[in-house]
C-alpha cells in the first residue's frame, strides 16, 4: 500500500475548510511547513482514518473537531496492487465509511464492510503494524506510553520476528516456552519477589524463624549474662580482698610520707638557687654598664677628634658657596635685564607685522565692497527684469493653456470643413486674364471653391452658367459654425485674426517667459542665498575699508624676519635665564645646605667636647672606668661560680614531684577502687538472683525444639526456591542461546542502517520487548535509557525503517511516516540519516512531516505542499 494524496475537511485549523497534501512520491516525500501549519493535524487525522471506527468517540478523535464543531472528514487516496482507491471517513456527526474505487468513484464498501476492507488492508486485524512505522511528534524513544499500545505492539513485532524467522520458534519452544515460563515465574512469584527475596509463606517461615530465634538468642544471652554474673562475682570478691590489704596499705602511706620530705628538701634548695642567679644577674648588669660606661667615653674622644675635622671642613665649605651665590645672583639680574629687551623689541616687531596685516586686510575689504556693488546692482537689475517680465506675463492672454484650447478649435473646425467637402462640389478656376467670374454678383476666387444648392456664375463676354450642387445636412453646417464661433471666441480674447497670429503671440510669450527665467537664473547665481546675506557683507567689508589708506607698506617678508629674529632673541633670552635661575636656585640650595652643615657640625664640636672632659682630666678619667670594669667582672665570676654549684647540686624537683602525685594517688585509687568493687559485688548478687529465679534453662530448652521445627520449614521452602530459579535461569539460558537466530532477521536489516550512523555499533534486544536495550560502540556498552535524546531518536527511526522492510518481506508494503522527528539531531548526523532514509525508500514509501525547511532541503524527494480549497 501506498499513500498517494491526503484530504481533511473541518479538521482541527481547517474549520470550515478542505485541506489536501497531493502528489505524494513512491519514495521520499517532503512535506515542509512553518509551525501551526497543521502538519500534525494530518498525521492525527490519518491515524484515526485507519486505525479508528468511524462510529467511535475516543478522545483523540473528539480532538480532531474544532471549536465551532461539526462533522470531521478524512480521507486518503491509496495505491495498492489491485488499483487506486479513496479510503474516507466522517466522525462525530452522521458518521460514515467508504472505500471509493478511483477514478470512475465506484462505492465498493462502506459502514462496516469499509472497515473490515481497511483492516484487511493494514493486515493483523485492523491493529497493523503502523505503530511500529510511524513516529508522532515529540515521540523520542521505541513505544508509547500507554501499557496496552505497548502489549499490542509487542504481539505485533513478535508475530513479525516469529514469522520471519520460521522454524526456530518451534526448535526453541516458542510460545510453549513461554507458557512454561510464566507457570515457572508464577510458581516462583508465589514465594519470592523479581529480584529473589522471600515473599508470601516463604517470608512467613523466614519471619516465624527469625523471631523464634529472636527469643531463643535472647535466652542465650540471658543464660550467658548469668555465667558471666557469676563469673564476675568471684573475681569481685577475689579484688576486694586485695585492696584491703593492711601491710599493702601502710608501705603506700610510708611512700608518701618519704616523697613529701623529699619535696619540701627539693623546694628549699630551688630557692637558695634562685638568690644565687639574682646575685649572678646583677653582677652582669654592673660588668655590662662599667664596660658601656668605657666604651662611651672611648667613643666621644673618637667622636671629637671627627668633629673638630668635620667643624672646619664644613666652615670652608660654605664661604665657598656664599660666594658661588653671589656670582649667580649677578648673572640672573644680568639675565633678566637681556629678556626684557628682547621681550620688547619683539613686541614692537610683531605690532609693525599686525599694522601691516591690518592695512592689507582693509585695502582688500574695500575691493571686496567694490565687487559686491557691482553685484549687487545686477541683481537689482535683474530682479526689476524678472518683476516686470513676470508682471507682463501675468497679464499676457495668450497662456499654454489658451494655446492649447485654440489649436484644439482650429483642428475642430479644419475637421468640421474637411467632412463637409468630403459631401459638396468643388469648383476649381484659375485665371489667366483681368476677367473675373462673379457668383451672385460676387467675384469668384481663384482655387477652388465648393459649391451647394444651385448657383449662377457670370461668365463676362460668354454669358452665364447655372450650377446645380448637392445640398449638404443641416448638422455638418451646424458643426461648421460652431466650430468658427469657438475658434473666432477664443482668436477675440487674444486680439489675434486667425490662428497663425495666435501661434506667433504664444512664442512671443514663451520668450517673455524664458527671459524672465534667465533673470531668475542671474539671481540664482549671483545670490543663491538671496540678496540680504550680500547686503550684510558689503555693510561689513564697507566697515572693514574704513581703515584702508593709500601710504606705501613695508614688505611683510622683512617685517616678518625682524619678529622672527627678535622672537629667537627672546628665546635665547629665556634660555639664559632659565639657565641663570636654575643656577642661582642651585647656589642657593648649596648655600644653605653649606650653612646647615656648618651648624650642625658646630653642634655636634660642642656635644663631643661636653662628653669628653676637659683635656687635663682625660687619663684619670680613663684610668677610673677600667679599674670599674675590672672589679665589676670579678664580682660576675665570683657569682657565676656559686651559680654552677647550686645547679651542680639541684635535685631534679620534677621527679620528685612526680613521685608526690604518684603516692598521693596510689592511695586514691586503692579507696576507689575498693569502694567501686563493694557496689559492683552488690550489683552482681543481685542480678543472679533475678535470672536464676525465672526458670531461664527449662523454657530456653523448649525454644529450642520449636526453632529447629521452624527452621526445617524454611529449608523446604528455600529449597523449592532455588529450585525454581535454577529451572527459570536454564529456561531462559536456553531463551537466549536462540536470542541471535531470534533476531536474526531484524538485525540483518539494521546492520547497514547503523553503520552508516556508527561504523563500528552494534544493537542488542530485549527478549520481552523485542526492542533494542542497548548500543555497544567499541568496548563500551550503554543501556538504550543511557543514551542521549538525540542518539535514541536517531536509532528509533533506523529500528522503524528495518520493521518495515521486514513487513515488505511478509508481503505488507506500508508506509513510514515521520512527524516532526530528528529534532535532536545535530548537522553530521542528520546527513548521516537523510542517507540511510534515502537507502530504504528506494523500495518503500517514506513521508516526512517536518517544520524545519532549511534542515531538511538537502534529503530530496517529492516536496508537496498543504493546499486549501
Amino acid at each position: 500500500m501506498k499513500l498517494r494524496a491526503l484530504h481533511l475537511e473541518n479538521v482541527r485549523r481547517f474549520a470550515g475548510q478542505r485541506a489536501s497534501i497531493t502528489g505524494i512520491g513512491d519514495g521520499i516525500t517532503v512535506v515542509a511547513e512553518p509551525n501551526e501549519f497543521g502538519k500534525s493535524t494530518f498525521f492525527d487525522a490519518l491515524h484515526a482514518l485507519f486505525f479508528e471506527k468511524h462510529s467511535a468517540r475516543p478522545r483523540h478523535v473528539q480532538g480532531l473537531q474544532p471549536y465551532a464543531g461539526g462533522a470531521v472528514t478524512v480521507a486518503a487516496d491509496v495505491e495498492t496492487d489491485a488499483g487506486l482507491f479513496r479510503l474516507e471517513k466522517r466522525f462525530l456527526s452522521r458518521a460514515s465509511a467508504r472505500v471509493l474505487r478511483q477514478p470512475d468513484g465506484a462505492v465498493i464498501a462502506q459502514e462496516d464492510e469499509a472497515e473490515r476492507w481497511i483492516a484487511t488492508l493494514l493486515g493483523a486485524g485492523g491493529k497493523g503494524p503502523a505503530g511500529l512505522l510511524w513516529v508522532r511528534q515529540g515521540q523520542l524513544g521505541l513505544e508509547p506510553d500507554k501499557p496496552a499500545e505497548k502489549a499490542e505492539l509487542t504481539e505485533t513485532r513478535r508475530d513479525l520476528l516469529s514469522s520471519v524467522a520460521g522454524e526456530i520458534d518451534a526448535m526453541t519452544g516458542g510460545r510453549r516456552m513461554d507458557r512454561v515460563m510464566r507457570q515457572v515465574s508464577a510458581d516462583l512469584g508465589q514465594i519470592t519477589t523479581r529480584t529473589g527475596r522471600p515473599t508470601g509463606p516463604w517470608k512467613e517461615a523466614r519471619d516465624t524463624l527469625a523471631a523464634l530465634e529472636e527469643r531463643l538468642s535472647e535466652l542465650d544471652a540471658q543464660m550467658a549474662q548469668l555465667d558471666t554474673a557469676l563469673h564476675a562475682r568471684t573475681e569481685a570478691e577475689a579484688q576486694l580482698q586485695r585492696l584491703s590489704d593492711p601491710q599493702a596499705e601502710a608501705r603506700r602511706r610510708a611512700a608518701l610520707t618519704q616523697a613529701q620530705e623529699a619535696m619540701q628538701a627539693a623546694q628549699a634548695h630551688a630557692a637558695r638557687r634562685r638568690a644565687a642567679q639574682d646575685a649572678r644577674d646583677l653582677a652582669a648588669a654592673s660588668a655590662r654598664a662599667a664596660r658601656d660606661a668605657l666604651g662611651r667615653f672611648q667613643a666621644a674622644l673618637e667622636t671629637l677628634t671627627q668633629a673638630e675635622a668635620a667643624a672646619h671642613g664644613a666652615a670652608e665649605t660654605a664661604r665657598t658657596a656664599a660666594q658661588d651665590l653671589a656670582a649667580c645672583q649677578t648673572r640672573l639680574e644680568q639675565a633678566q635685564t637681556a629678556r626684557a629687551t628682547a621681550a620688547t623689541a619683539q613686541e614692537a616687531a610683531q605690532k609693525a607685522l599686525e599694522s601691516a596685516h591690518v592695512q592689507i586686510a582693509a585695502r582688500k575689504a574695500r575691493d571686496e565692497a567694490k565687487a559686491l556693488t557691482q553685484r549687487l546692482q545686477r541683481i537689482d537689475a535683474a530682479l526689476r527684469s524678472r518683476d516686470t517680465l513676470r508682471a507682463q506675463l501675468k497679464a499676457h492672454p495668450a497662456t499654454p493653456d489658451w494655446l492649447a484650447r485654440t489649436e484644439a478649435a482650429q483642428a475642430a473646425l479644419d475637421q468640421a470643413e474637411n467632412a463637409l467637402a468630403a459631401q459638396a462640389t468643388t469648383l476649381r478656376a484659375r485665371y489667366t486674364g483681368t476677367a473675373r467670374i462673379t457668383r451672385n454678383g460676387a467675384p469668384l476666387p481663384e482655387g477652388e471653391v465648393l459649391l451647394q444648392g444651385a448657383s449662377v456664375l457670370d461668365l463676362p463676354g460668354i454669358g452665364q452658367l447655372a450650377i446645380t450642387a448637392p445640398v449638404q445636412g443641416s448638422d455638418g453646417t451646424a458643426r461648421l459654425a460652431e466650430a468658427e464661433a469657438a475658434l473666432q471666441a477664443l482668436l477675440d480674447r487674444a486680439e489675434v485674426s486667425d490662428i497663425a497670429a495666435a501661434r506667433a503671440l504664444a512664442a512671443r510669450r514663451r520668450e517673455m517667459s524664458q527671459q524672465a527665467d534667465s533673470a531668475q537664473l542671474v539671481m540664482d547665481t549671483l545670490a543663491p542665498e538671496g540678496p540680504d546675506p550680500l547686503r550684510a557683507a558689503l555693510a561689513e567689508a564697507e566697515l572693514a575699508a574704513a581703515r584702508a589708506h593709500d601710504d606705501p607698506l613695508p614688505a611683510l617678508e622683512s617685517l616678518q624676519a625682524k619678529l622672527d629674529e627678535a622672537r629667537r632673541a627672546l628665546t635665547r633670552a629665556e634660555d639664559n635665564l632659565t639657565a641663570a635661575r636654575d643656577a642661582h636656585a642651585d647656589a642657593r640650595a648649596a648655600d644653605s645646605a653649606a650653612r646647615a652643615h656648618a651648624l650642625a657640625a658646630a653642634q655636634t664640636l660642642d656635644r663631643a667636647r661636653a662628653e669628653a672632659a676637659p683635656p687635663e682630666t682625660r687619663d684619670t678619667r680613663r684610668g677610673t672606668l677600667l679599674a670599674e670594669v675590672a672589679q665589676a667582672e670579678a664580682a660576675l665570676d665570683t657569682a657565676q661560680v656559686d651559680l654552677d654549684r647550686l645547679s651542680a647540686e639541684a635535685p631534679d624537683l620534677d621527679t620528685l614531684e612526680a613521685e608526690l602525685t604518684r603516692a598521693a594517688q596510689a592511695i586514691e585509687t586503692t579507696e576507689r577502687q575498693r569502694n567501686a568493687t563493694a557496689e559492683q559485688l552488690a550489683a552482681l548478687s543481685s542480678e543472679i538472683r533475678t535470672l536464676a529465679g525465672n526458670g531461664i534453662e527449662e523454657r530456653r530448652d523448649t525454644l529450642a525444639g520449636e526453632t529447629e521445627a521452624a527452621r526445617q520449614h524454611e529449608a523446604r521452602l528455600s529449597r523449592r526456591a532455588n529450585a525454581l530459579t535454577r529451572l527459570r535461569d536454564a529456561l531462559e539460558a536456553e531463551r537466549s542461546a536462540a536470542q541471535d537466530a531470534y533476531f536474526g532477521p531484524v538485525q540483518q536489516e539494521l546492520a547497514p542502517l547503523l553503520s552508516i550512523l556508527h561504523a563500528d555499533a552494534a544493537l542488542s534486544f530485549d527478549s520481552d520487548s523485542l526492542l533494542p536495550a542497548g548500543l555497544t560502540r567499541g568496548e563500551t556498552e550503554e543501556s538504550f535509557d543511557a543514551l542521549s535524546g538525540g542518539t535514541r531518536e536517531q536509532i528509533a527511526i533506523l529500528t522503524r525503517l528495518a520493521f518495515a522492510r521486514l513487513f515488505a518481506r511478509q508481503g505488507q508494503h506500508l508506509p513510514i511516516i515521520l512527524d516532526d522527528a530528528l529534532v535532536f539531531s545535530d548537522d553530521a548526523r542528520i546527513m548521516r540519516m537523510f542517507t540511510a532514509l534515502t537507502r530504504v525508500a528506494r523500495d518503500q514509501q517514506i513521508i516526512v512531516l517536518t517544520c524545519r525547511q532549511l534542515a531538511f532541503q538537502d534529503l530530496g524527494g517529492a516536496r508537496p505542499g498543504i493546499s486549501l480549497d
